[in-house]
């Protein structure tokens, strides 16, 4: 496919090889984000690529070359993958499964952030449930780093930082309307699986979150592919077997990556009575940041610490920090209990508010 024209005549020619279920190279792929991103291309024209492309199936290297294109694209964050000799990590969840869970992968990077590991998560508003990381924040009064001086003053006083994806990737907005609009009709796009790899830090230790349990190999794929030193891909499941996102303590949970150079795959089924997966809902982004406050303090709903204990616990493992799984759950649990994930909070508002000052 040629992609000189990176307009109409390029997304429908993609379009129309997505429909006959050709896969797309890595550079026709990030050829096509010109494409995508250009105000003057017709939001039906990115519609129905997207829409093509979703009902194909993105692969490993279709992901890669577009995460790489919007990488070229976004602003500078002023940090590659290490922050004060530490490899930097995210931990983020591709959404798309509609469930109006709690933001349970932000409350785990504030508590792996409070026991020591710099942390600089990419996220965005709620799309496809009521609550996205940046809303949660918001309630809590955190404010996101909206430059690179920024990120390194929230990363230096802090300890963890948030990065709003629309303020480094100014990319979206050529996509934006064509994205709300297919969420409106209640169709999936491969933007959810673009989130997790487009964090301007390019964190060496990330752990990625999936409502699908087939879309595991793909993004561990676009992982090695992107060269991510450390990651880790991870599926669970409630009490009754309905796909939560996150790890579960409730159910049967499936984590695979690479660990420094080393491919794991990791199984997981709950251990003992951690509550119900109702618990872990929230309407909106008031009662999500409601339960982890909560869960910060030392109390909450048992199904909310349980999940957050294991997501921070697995970050914990994936940098190096404990031998294991088991101590990584042990060490978050500790950081809640002696109050340094309730503090590292405090001191967030804080930053946050001499920054809006």
């Amino acid at each position: 496919m040629s992609c000189e024209n990176l307009g109409p005549v390029a997304l429908i020619r993609a379009t129309q090889h997505c429909r006959d279920r050709r896969e797309l190279s890595a550079l026709e792929a990030e050829d096509l984000v010109a494409g995508l991103t250009d105000l003057e291309v017709p939001d039906v024209a990115k519609m129905e690529f997207l829409t093509a492309w979703a009902t194909k199936g993105e692969t490993a290297g279709e992901l890669a070359g577009m995460a790489r294109a919007f990488l070229a694209r976004a602003k500078p964050a002023g940090v590659t993958g290490m922050w004060a000799g530490q490899p930097l990590a995210d931990c983020c969840g591709t959404g798309g499964g509609g469930r109006p869970i709690v933001n349970l992968s932000t409350a785990g990077g504030i508590v792996a952030a409070a026991a020591g590991l710099p942390v600089a998560k990419h996220g965005n508003r709620g799309i496809t449930r009521p609550s996205g990381s940046a809303d949660a924040l918001t309630i809590l009064g955190v404010a996101g780093a909206r430059d690179a001086g920024q990120l390194a003053g929230c990363l230096g006083e802090v300890g963890c930082a948030f990065l709003y994806a629309p303020d480094f990737h100014p990319a979206f907005a050529g996509v934006a309307e064509a994205r709300k609009i297919l969420s409106a009709q209640g169709k999936r796009t491969a933007f959810h699986l673009l989130g997790p790899l487009v964090n301007p830090a390019r964190p060496q230790v990330r752990m990625v979150g999936v409502f699908r349990e087939e879309d595991m190999s793909k993004m561990a794929g676009a992982m090695e592919i992107l060269g991510v030193e450390s990651y880790a891909i991870v599926y669970g499941e409630d009490e009754k077997g309905v796909p939560l996102g996150e790890l579960s303590p409730l159910g049967r949970n499936r984590v695979i990556g690479k660990k420094q150079g080393q491919v794991f795959e990791l199984k997981e089924e709950a251990s003992k009575d951690w509550g119900k997966s109702q618990d872990l809902e929230a309407l909106g982004a008031e009662e999500s940041a409601a339960k982890i406050v909560s869960v910060l303090a030392g109390d909450g709903m048992k199904a909310v610490r349980g999940a957050v204990i294991w997501n921070a616990g697995l970050m914990l493992w994936l940098a190096g920090m404990e031998k294991d799984w088991g101590e990584g759950k042990r060490r978050a649990e500790e950081t809640i209990a002696k109050g340094a994930a309730r503090a590292l909070l405090e001191r967030w508002r804080t930053w946050s508010r001499g920054k809006l000052g």
